[in-house]
């Protein structure tokens, strides 16, 4: 399949994308469990299976994801590109991108990752990501699925390299073990986290020449401060020229250089990792 983003999939091609997915976990287990080998660390410790495992490796590997950086060439450019888990051809990432030693990395911890959630979530399974809602962020991605919630593991892994590549503030190990945790409790079908698939953070209609993008209500009404940082730290994303809260749930971001998916997905990720739990 030539790398078609998730999103523009027909749902024959999201269904052979999942195969392809699954296929790719146990290689990339493997790669990971070589990669500590390679640095002198021990897969049998490092992946015991257990939930707290998942702190000391997310540290280990957020520290090589700042030491790699990024790669100097574009993602057109790149030819290590078709070597990449499928995952990451047919996702949305953005230059400068991470090089393939990082995304391999975050390849395995995905793989590992769906171990430790299945050993805690038995029911939970393999599917293709929907939603009654069009703009889903998730829509024909390969998502573990439970009691409605449903999550694409790679993706905040993903969205912490490249804070470390670039030299922001990364996910620490406590925050991504909380990450976990919630996971964990969403697939349960326990706790607040469960109905957050009903409705999504954000919305994001591209109008001419800016995008207009809609927060979820509770989240304006009952973290204004949170919401404060996101513009905060938007406007400081390259190619962000400007953003401006013109409602109590609503933005202007002008931003030439992205597109409405790029934005989508950046904003949940980020309203994932900093809304309190």
């Amino acid at each position: 399949m030539e790398d078609l983003l998730y999103e523009s999939m027909d749902a024959t091609q999201a269904a052979d994308a999942l195969d392809a997915y699954l296929a790719e976990r146990e290689a990339a287990l493997l790669q990971l469990r070589a990669a500590l080998t390679d640095h002198g660390l021990n897969p049998e410790e490092m992946l015991d299976g257990s939930v707290y495992s998942i702190s000391p490796l997310w540290v280990w590997i957020t520290a090589r994801a700042a030491e790699l950086g990024v790669d100097p060439r574009t993602l057109a450019e790149d030819p290590t590109r078709p070597t990449w888990p499928s995952w990451a051809r047919h996702g949305r990432l953005v230059d400068p991108h991470p090089p393939a030693s990082t995304i391999a990395l975050i390849d395995g911890f995905a793989s590992y990752l769906a171990d430790v959630l299945t050993a805690q979530v038995p029911e939970a399974a393999w599917q293709v990501g929907h939603h009654r809602i069009a703009d889903y962020p998730m829509l024909h991605y390969p998502v573990l699925a439970a009691d409605s919630h449903e999550i694409f593991l790679p993706a905040m892994p993903l969205y912490s390299a490249y804070q470390s590549a670039h030299g922001r503030d990364p996910m620490s190990g406590t925050e991504m073990l909380a990450h976990v945790r919630r996971t964990i409790t969403a697939l349960r079908g326990e706790g607040p986290a469960a109905s957050t698939a009903e409705d999504p953070a954000v919305t994001v209609v591209a109008e001419v020449e800016c995008f207009d993008v809609g927060l979820r209500a509770d989240i304006a009404e009952h973290h204004p401060e949170v919401v404060e940082q996101m513009i905060h730290e938007l406007c400081d994303r390259d190619g962000v020229e400007s953003v401006h809260r013109y409602g109590h749930a609503a933005l202007v971001v002008d931003a030439p250089e992205w597109d409405q998916t790029r934005l989508k997905l950046w904003a949940t990720m980020w309203l994932q990792r900093h809304l309190p739990r």
